[in-house]
């Protein structure tokens, strides 16, 4: 019955169609194997529960679409579609700009759930109001910010109460004027859209060819890590799309575009934290000195690295590190530099088992959060393209970040995908799309049944792919909205949460406790009651359940305690 469907027409399609199948099948067994003994990998809790729950069933459903694609008819024009999508990529990252704008409202429901999420955008609004740092009472620092979130996310200042994100602060600029007109989360939905345009200009100056540039272009759509992404807060996309225009201006460079390029750069390597840019661009910098004029290409590209290094990433380095040492003693404040030195020297080990399985994990992730079959065809672009030096470039930077981030021990904790290669994931589209572009000398061409079917896996994904997803990353956001008291009352209010019923995610509060609702972690019944008599006098305990209590100016309609 096999031998029937469409796939089987050619030994490439059956190839593809097969081996996607078995990985895919794979993958689904050891997310299940993996549900039941994670606890003996310290791997971590989020970690382990997105792989062995939603990879797992978006692993399932991946198996579906690879049958289902095998039933589409050969004849599918997918040329002249492919086509359009080349000739028109920017009608195209419009739409899907809109889309991901509704997705970041309805799907993501404007929250950041992760503090790496939360951090950029709180210093997004430091900076929208024209500000460095945050102003939170020095008393209350610890009730405002978790103990385990300082230092690591927010940095702040026990004797002044100024509070600042602990990342670099690219991203949070980036950010900025969105926080400024009230639209936060249009922001990585414009950078997704302009990544699509980057890619489909590598695509065009690596493979010549606008079918090839619109199978690039659609593969990165249609997989559901470049949605889920999109619509979150992360930074991934802009590391996404730095990363694409480095490339582009590298490709052939000349002193100018090695200017911008370095310009580019430092953003990049500022965005939030230096690795992700670093093990992508050494590949390019090592093939930019080996030019006929690298002395002065890499004049430019250091001369264009160099301002905004040192303002955002040295300057703010030394501006947030500070923080925690306001108000101490000048011992104690001059080891400051010393401890931060540390810090970074202890972000890096050699990796062990644990690592290594996380490591493992992650590939599994980046396979199922893609277009089915567009990973092994990556491989086979990689190896047809071999002797084209972009694509060599591209492949020894995905090869850095992996190798790269082996030395990095932990997780990644939450995310969509695999975060930590992301900023490197452009390679995947472009390399499969480059499987089947008009081939180099003494290849053989284009294989147009399996493109067919590639075609038909990527419109399966675009439209069954990412429903998936976006019901399962609902259902996450809307679990985590539920983890604070179920109050229904829209007065300005002091919400205290349980430490117990916390995850460590955020306690999301305006840089200067601006609004309707003030959070925070409660240390005790006594302490929680003694410090809103203390520093909140005007306001009464009006309803507690499992997840905390509100206190507000309202008269209670008696206390209440029940679940939600």
């Amino acid at each position: 019955m096999l031998a029937e469907l469409p796939v089987a027409r050619s030994v490439a399609t059956r190839a593809v169609f097969f081996g996607t199948a078995c990985i895919t099948a794979a993958i689904v067994w050891w997310a299940k194997t993996l549900e039941f003994s994670h606890a003996a990998t310290r791997l971590s809790p989020i970690f382990a529960y997105l792989f062995t729950n939603l990879d797992y069933v978006g692993a399932a459903w991946e198996l579906l679409i690879v049958l289902a694609a095998a039933c589409v008819p050969e004849r599918f024009p997918v040329r002249s579609f492919l086509g359009w999508i080349g000739r028109n990529p920017w009608p195209v990252a419009g739409a899907v700009c809109i889309m991901l704008g509704f997705g970041a409202l309805l799907v993501y429901r404007n929250h950041a759930p992760t503090m790496d999420e939360f951090a950029p955008l709180f210093q997004s609004e430091v900076f929208a109001a024209g500000h460095l740092a945050g102003q939170f009472p020095p008393a209350l620092v610890d009730w405002l910010i978790p103990s385990e979130h300082q230092k690591q996310f927010l940095l702040a200042s026990h004797a002044t109460g100024r509070v600042a994100s602990a990342y670099w602060p690219s991203f949070a600029l980036l950010l900025t004027p969105f926080t400024f007109l009230g639209i936060p989360w249009a922001c990585n939905p414009v950078l997704s859209a302009l990544t699509l345009v980057a890619i489909h200009r590598l695509a065009l100056r690596i493979f010549a060819d606008q079918e090839t540039a619109g199978l690039a272009v659609l593969l990165t759509v249609a997989s559901p890590v470049f949605f889920a992404n999109g619509i979150s807060y992360y930074s991934m996309p802009a590391h996404l799309l730095a990363n694409c225009v480095f490339a582009l201006l590298l490709i052939d460079p000349t002193p100018r575009r090695a200017l911008a390029a370095g310009v580019v750069g430092s953003v990049a390597l500022t965005l939030h934290n230096p690795l992700p840019h670093m093990l992508f661009a050494l590949p390019w910098i090592l093939a930019t000195s080996r030019r006929q004029n690298a002395a002065s290409l890499i004049g430019c590209l250091v001369a264009g690295y160099t301002p905004l290094c040192l303002l955002l990433g040295v300057g703010w380095f030394g501006f947030a590190g500070g923080l925690p040492h306001e108000g101490a003693s000048a011992a104690i404040a001059g080891a400051a530099p010393q401890g931060g030195l540390a810090r970074i020297g202890s972000a890096f080990s050699f990796p062990d088992s644990s690592i290594l399985l996380a490591r493992l994990v992650g590939l599994a992730k980046i396979w199922v959060w893609a277009v089915p079959g567009m990973l092994i065809l990556a491989l086979v672009g990689a190896w047809k393209w071999r002797h084209d030096p972009t694509c060599r470039t591209l492949i020894a930077a995905a090869v850095a970040t992996l190798a790269g981030f082996l030395l990095v021990p932990v997780d990644q904790g939450h995310g969509w995908g695999f975060r930590y290669f992301h900023s490197v994931w452009m390679v995947l589209p472009l390399l499969a799309a480059g499987a089947l572009a008009r081939a180099p000398v003494n290849m053989q061409p284009n294989n147009p049944p399996l493109r067919t079917y590639l075609v038909a896996c990527a419109l399966l994904t675009l439209t069954l792919g990412w429903g998936l997803r976006a019901v399962q990353i609902r259902d996450f956001i809307s679990s985590d909205l539920q983890h604070t008291p179920a109050y229904a009352g829209t007065e300005h209010r002091v919400i205290i949460i349980n430490p117990a019923s916390r995850s460590l995610e955020p306690v999301p509060n305006d840089p200067w406790l601006r609004g309707d609702i003030i959070r925070m972690v409660g240390q005790g019944p006594r302490s929680d009651a003694a410090v809103m008599h203390q520093y909140f006098p005007g306001l009464s305990l009006v309803y507690t359940d499992r997840y905390g209590s509100v206190w507000s100016a309202a008269a209670p309609a008696g206390i209440t305690s029940r679940p939600r």
